[in-house]
């Protein structure tokens, strides 16, 4: 229950019964009741209005909805920022039935979410008629990539801003909500034993090394260093990433201030590359840890890294989908910004440690490509291994872990 208005300057007078985009809305004299919220996004993205007098907002929220499909795309961090809004459509709507449609790579993150009836694929053939058979539909797509006024927002509370519900009182409501199984937890912790951890006494720090868009990966030979740190005080070091070529990479650096990360099946003892700035010769080692690193990159599904994140005595990474996970788990964590405010990406993270590598040009709050500065990006460039590895101690001496006594799964 929505009323649109198409602007005249842009529509030019629409004859009645006239439907622009959907049957389910049809203009006259340039105004539309719409009923669902969906079509209300889609008609705003086009250039109509909102115009919904006061009685009609205070109505939506008073309906009796029997189904309701929630749209969830974007990566896997948008996707959980949908979940608290989604457990507070099934506090305000106890009854109704509610349907979660995602991308196929996305769906697993909603094994076992007790808020939800069903999660489904989201793509070209079926969403029509979810639409069309729903008594509502709400569309979170482009939170933070799209929508002005979200945009400017923390995610979560964008989501509630988004479709109209009042934030909850209770914080801890606004922590999306991850469900390992049992099953799941067990099989990991036999996967890491044999990796060589003993739980007895191995304490273990996993690291990010990618995010979803370049601009906002940590450089990694800073990834490098802060491994060898971890490895000489005893921690072990798992990395994590979904790029299997990550886990074989090689960090390039000529004394001018070129660099460059490349991937290679086959190292050799040594590597000697010419610079292709000052054409001076640099001579490049094989990066081993020995025994301190588990190199998963590359290997470890999302419901894998949703059990393996538990385990973890710390997590450091990028602003990525592996950082809301590790927080939404309660796994102390270190999130590393450059491109965008953490102040408005992290506001409701628990044992969370912010550290922004804040520069002139950030933040840019660019989404889709490279820094316009190079890569690595100049503000991520900014976050050096030693100040990570002091506020990691921090937070490790705040929020002791033991795996025994607080693992989240159930």
């Amino acid at each position: 229950m929505y009323l649109l208005n198409a602007p005249r300057e842009r529509f030019n007078n629409l004859p009645s019964g006239t439907a622009l985009l959907t049957d389910e809305v049809r203009f006259s004299h340039n105004l539309a009741y719409c009923p669902k919220f969906y079509w209300k996004k889609i008609h705003e993205l086009q250039g109509c209005e909102d115009v919904s007098p006061v009685w009609m907002k205070q109505a939506r929220n008073k309906r009796i909805l029997n189904r309701i499909l929630v749209i969830a795309t974007g990566g896997f961090g948008d996707i959980m920022w949908t979940m608290p809004a989604i457990k507070a459509m099934r506090r305000q709507w106890p009854k109704a039935r509610i349907l979660v449609a995602t991308e196929e790579r996305s769906m697993s993150l909603f094994d076992h979410f007790p808020y939800a009836d069903f999660c489904v694929k989201n793509d070209f053939w079926n969403l029509n008629s979810l639409i069309h058979n729903n008594d509502e539909v709400f569309d979170f797509g482009g939170i933070a990539t799209m929508l002005k006024k979200e945009m400017t927002m923390d995610p979560l509370e964008a989501c509630f801003y988004h479709i109209g519900l009042d934030l909850p009182e209770d914080k801890a409501d606004m922590i999306p909500h991850l469900v390992v199984s049992i099953d799941e937890g067990k099989k990991m912790e036999a996967r890491l034993k044999r990796e060589g951890i003993d739980f007895s006494k191995d304490k273990l720090i996993a690291i990010g090394l990618e995010s979803s868009t370049p601009n906002r990966n940590w450089p990694f030979s800073y990834v490098q260093g802060l491994t060898s740190m971890l490895i000489y005080y005893g921690y072990k070091v798992l990395w994590l990433s979904e790029k299997k070529d990550l886990g074989k990479s090689i960090f390039l650096k000529c004394k001018c201030g070129w660099e460059f990360t490349a991937a290679i099946d086959d190292r050799p003892e040594t590597l000697i590359f010419q610079c292709p700035v000052c054409k001076t010769e640099t001579r490049v080692s094989n990066f081993d840890n020995g025994p301190g690193l588990i190199n998963l990159a590359g290997k470890t599904t999302l419901r894998d890294c949703m059990s393996l994140l538990p385990f973890c005595s710390a997590y450091v990474g990028p602003n990525s989908a592996l950082m809301v996970m590790a927080t939404s788990l309660g796994v102390p964590t270190i999130g590393l910004f450059g491109a965008f405010n953490p102040a408005i990406r992290a506001k409701y993270f628990q044992k969370f440690k912010a550290l922004w590598g804040k520069t002139d040009c950030a933040p840019c709050d660019e989404h889709w490509t490279d820094c316009r500065k190079g890569y690595p990006a100049p503000c991520m460039k900014k976050i050096l291994p030693v100040e990570v590895m002091s506020d990691l101690e921090v937070l490790l001496a705040k929020y002791p872990h033991s795996v025994q006594g607080t693992r989240p799964i159930e």
